[in-house]
């Protein structure tokens, strides 16, 4: 009997242009946009080329074409594909293991896989909410220290206080430890934390590698950073187990994870475990801080805002200072549109840096295998045609009931925590101590603008943060059972 070879051949790609058909700003001979992209405002720049050059555009870097897409169609389609479709920037992988800030952020594949799973085990909702508590306690301790220190005519320095407050919450939840920086200036973690995240933004944004051939003195301290951190969570990992009651319910990530981890089927090694803690302790503390510096700004600016969002924070939480039920997290529906609104105008992480796996299509362009491909997480933020009034803070365009009939539903037009399969892990966690701070923040403070300062510039590192916090507290005066 004859036999017939069915052999698969794969679907030609069908698409109208190529990357060399879309439009590019202007370069430089022999390293073309290279010295455009260095620099602490680097995502201005592509926000600026959004506009002239359109959704999706070129670049050339030493003769390698970048592509940038912005609008959200072409964005959701390309997040949807990863890992399998698109992988992490070939070069932000090298820098972060450099430092030894590996994990499921840089992971790909089955090894992606594999690390998303220890790392959801630690960031669920039962998890978060066993903390809560926790983080209640936390927040009461910030809110104390503002009152005497008001009380006392001792100005707040909010910038620095948001930080500790947001490294206390991530290593009381990633590692089961209470450092308490709010009231400990210099502590070491935060240091360490603080030299790698500086290291890590000049990293990503150099135009040469120059460390892989000579380091400086603040190369050599970033990487005794990265040790003394690795150290540290090591420590605490030894300690968590010690201690650990098996039966009890985990109470923070690190007890999730050990779990999770501790399972002979699991194949979860210890190396994942310690990398995958402290990413989540060096990516915790800077994300969360900046968002609540930059929507503390904004509402200064806005008094009309901060004023709608006071009403809804003292209708939720009553005579209490701050909320003291998990059941309030649910109530906070203006505090959230505040927040959307923040990650609009001021995105703490303004762009992805991905590489295509094989060839595809994209927007009816082809792009070849291993073509690196930026996108944008603001996406038409700042487009006109999407969001009328875009230079204004409208925290209302993102709530159903309050949003004139002619806007759209702006919620798929953005991507604070990224998207597809992919989606920020901790971002769960990151909303419910947002809306924690936010609301004993608004509960039982005033906000003022300090005029006389200069306004904060946007400093990129490795995430997007305000050059400074210029804004004042005062304590609320008739406080409806606000401690004074």
């Amino acid at each position: 009997m004859n036999e017939t070879l069915v052999v698969d051949t794969p679907v030609a790609l069908q698409y109208s242009r190529t990357i060399a058909d879309l439009p590019s700003p202007k370069g430089h001979p022999y390293v073309g946009n290279a010295l455009q992209l260095v620099g602490r405002q680097m995502h201005q720049k592509f926000t600026a080329w959004v506009r002239s050059y359109g959704p999706m555009f070129r670049l050339n870097v030493f003769g390698n074409p970048v592509v940038i897409i912005s609008d959200a169609a072409t964005v959701h389609s390309v997040l949807r594909e990863r890992p399998d479709g698109f992988r992490r920037n070939g070069g932000l992988k090298l820098v972060m293991n450099e430092l030894n800030l590996g994990g499921v952020f840089v992971a790909e594949g089955e090894a992606w896989r594999k690390q998303r799973k220890l790392v959801m085990s630690g960031l669920n909702v039962e998890v978060i909410r066993n903390f809560f508590p926790t983080m209640i306690a936390m927040t009461e301790r910030m809110h104390d220290r503002w009152a005497a220190m008001l009380a006392e005519g001792q100005p707040v320095n909010l910038k620095r206080d948001l930080k500790a407050m947001a490294l206390d919450t991530i290593v009381g939840l990633a590692m089961g430890h209470d450092i308490d920086a709010v009231n400990h200036d210099g502590d070491p973690l935060q240091r360490d934390i603080d030299d790698i995240f500086v290291r890590l933004g000049q990293r990503t944004t150099a135009a040469f590698p120059y460390w892989r051939h000579f380091k400086l003195p603040v190369d050599r301290a970033a990487e005794r950073a990265s040790r003394d951190i690795e150290t540290k969570v090591s420590e605490f990992i030894r300690n968590t187990r010690e201690r650990m009651d098996r039966q009890a319910k985990p109470a923070n990530m690190l007890e999730a994870m050990i779990v999770a981890s501790d399972d002979p089927e699991s194949g979860f090694t210890d190396e994942e475990l310690v990398s995958n803690a402290i990413l989540s302790v060096v990516g915790g503390e800077d994300t969360t801080a900046n968002s609540i510096a930059w929507m503390i700004h904004l509402l200064a600016q806005n008094p009309a805002a901060a004023a709608a969002l006071r009403a809804e924070v003292d209708a939720v939480v009553g005579d209490a200072t701050l909320p003291r039920e998990w059941e309030h997290m649910k109530l906070f529906t203006y505090l959230e549109a505040a927040h959307s609104e923040t990650q609009r105008l001021r995105s703490v992480a303004p762009y992805i840096g991905l590489t295509s796996n094989e060839d595809c299509v994209v927007a009816d362009t082809f792009i070849p295998k291993n073509t690196s491909v930026i996108v944008s997480t603001a996406g038409e933020g700042f487009d006109e045609a999407q969001f009328p009034e875009h230079e204004s803070f409208r925290p209302e365009r993102w709530i159903p009931e309050q949003r004139p009939k002619r806007e759209e539903d702006p919620s798929r037009k953005l991507f604070p925590f990224g998207g597809g399969s992919r989606l920020c892990p901790g971002r769960f966690l990151a909303l419910t101590e947002i809306k924690m701070v936010v609301a004993m923040i608004v509960r039982n403070f005033d906000l003022e603008l300090d005029n006389d300062a200069p306004p904060p510039t946007e400093l990129l590192n490795f995430f997007m943060a305000p050059s400074s916090l210029p804004v004042r507290l005062k304590l609320r005066s008739r406080a409806k059972g606000a401690s004074s």
